[in-house]
């Protein structure tokens, strides 16, 4: 009788198991995990991101997050069922070796490591932005600098540290923008009643036009809209150092993709309805831009206090998924042998080190282009990464879906709707839209797309014949004794 995938698998199966989950406690209580999928993706491209967007493609800029909402509905509802299957800390590139191909992982696993390392970047430009609103005078290199620092600093101390410190961020920003929706649509509706220095209307979502440049400026603006989502999938890596990731992993994958679509979509709507979308850029903060034209200057400087925050948590985010990943390939000798490394503390501390050399890189660029125009060439090269390593994650789950439908691998009740036709789908659509913007010369930094995405394949191709014969040389790292007891956690939020 054929294998039903509907049915859980019974009898003994061979049971995987990753070397890189090697040494991790298990630290993470539930709301934080909660906490850490929301804001993991609540970071600048909704708090600075947004703005450029809003001035080239105007409101209907909406249509395009409904879309890619959708797509990353699904990839959560994909990636969730096998982390349901298989809680670890290699997150999608052990799924990647499990159910499709050593090749593979070292591709998905490179393709997110560097994708995490230049986000953070981008998110410590951003942080510059954000200072240099009330000190312009000050360079944007020195607050980068001095975020990466006490960033790394706070992660080398242990996973209880990261998770209080993103918990708490994710609580600020999600206040926060609550708060702005719900100020926003009274000043919209009774505006006038309180004498509001303001033009907020609802007919400023087509006075000047829905979309003002066009309906192509919809996908024009794509690689934005992309990154704005792009650590969504962070909620995976946390499985590994999850308490109970049986329980928490379902509802954290199940509520952040709404409350995340409500929050981008809920705010282009109020900021288009606010201010006509030509007064926005990527200059500022899209909100503080919006608060600013109400004339009272504390709104706008409490705005960017809280966007600021938003960029300390996307940086430790980003670092958090990029370090385990990191890890993890060295485990499997397809990484430098030092970021195999973890303290007493649970922590990868050699990948932690060798990410804040990349960092100073980046504040190389800060220092040489300016935060701001550093920001958006981050933004282009991120993108492409992106769809990238999300169309790793889709083909990991239907590598997954094959082994279950033979029976050889646990079917779970947390189940990716629609599969595996809306796997396809959703391919078709992040191929698609990775080939406009590798070839998207309307876009001044395109090039750096293109340059992106060549790296991927060729970088990876030659990185995964020299891993082999290194490893078949010298053999596999040693990882060494680690503690295995649970560290307690250090709020009562945390549980």
């Amino acid at each position: 009788m054929p294998f039903d995938p509907k049915e859980p698998a019974t009898g003994p199966m061979p049971t995987y198991e990753d070397r890189g989950d090697e040494g991790y406690k298990k630290s993470l209580g539930n709301f934080q995990i909660q906490m850490i999928a929301i804001g993991g993706a609540i970071g600048v491209g909704l708090f600075l991101g947004i703005g450029q967007r809003l001035a080239t493609a105007g409101p209907a800029l909406v249509l395009s997050y409904l879309v890619v909402s959708v797509v990353v509905y699904l990839l959560m509802r994909a990636l969730g069922e096998m982390v349901i299957y298989r809680p670890t800390t290699g997150a999608w590139v052990s799924y990647a070796r499990e159910f499709v191909s050593d090749r593979f992982a070292y591709m998905t696993g490179w393709i997110h490591v560097v994708l995490a390392a230049v986000a953070g970047v981008g998110e410590i430009a951003a942080l510059a932005v954000y200072v240099q609103f009330w000190w312009p005078e000050i360079p944007g290199w020195i607050p980068s600098l001095v975020a990466a620092l006490v960033i790394v600093g706070c992660n080398l101390l242990s996973v209880k540290l990261y998770g209080f410190i993103e918990t708490w961020a994710a609580m600020i920003k999600v206040l926060a923008i609550l708060l702005f929706l719900i100020a926003g649509i009274i000043l919209v509706v009774a505006g006038d009643i309180f004498n509001a220095p303001t033009v907020a209307s609802v007919s400023n979502l087509w006075s000047e036009g829905f979309a003002t440049s066009g309906v192509l400026a919809l996908v024009v603006v794509m690689s934005g809209v992309v990154f704005s989502y792009s650590a969504i999938e962070i909620v995976g890596v946390s499985a590994g150092e999850a308490k109970d990731p049986e329980r928490s992993m379902p509802r954290a994958i199940n509520s952040v993709v709404l409350r995340i679509a409500l929050f981008y979509i809920g705010s282009i709507l109020v900021l288009s309805m606010l201010l006509p979308t030509q007064q926005y850029s990527g200059n500022e903060s899209p909100f503080v831009t919006a608060l600013g034209s109400l004339n009272i200057p504390a709104l706008a400087g409490i705005m960017n206090f809280v966007v600021l925050t938003a960029a300390i948590s996307g940086v430790n985010a980003t670092l958090y998924a990029c370090v385990r990943l990191l890890r993890n390939l060295a485990a499997h000798g397809q990484a430098p042998r030092v970021t195999a490394t973890v303290s007493k503390r649970g922590v990868p501390s050699g990948a932690l080190i060798c990410l804040l050399g990349f960092y100073l890189l980046g504040i190389i660029l800060i220092y040489a282009l300016g935060a701001a125009s550093a920001f958006e060439v981050v933004l282009s090269a991120c993108a492409v990464f992106i769809l990238f390593g999300w169309i790793s994650i889709f083909v990991s789950h239907i590598g997954y879906r094959r082994k279950v439908a033979r029976g050889e691998a646990h079917a779970v009740n947390f189940r990716m709707p629609g599969a595996p036709v809306t796997n396809y789908i959703c391919l078709a659509f992040l191929i698609i839209v990775a080939l406009y913007i590798m070839f998207d010369f309307s876009n001044p930094h395109w090039y750096y797309s293109l340059i992106a995405g060549v790296v991927i394949v060729v970088g990876t191709t030659i990185g995964f014949s020299a891993s082999k014969r290194s490893v078949a040389k010298n053999g596999l790292p040693d990882l060494g004794p680690f503690a295995s007891h649970e560290e307690e956690p250090l709020d009562p939020v945390q549980r």
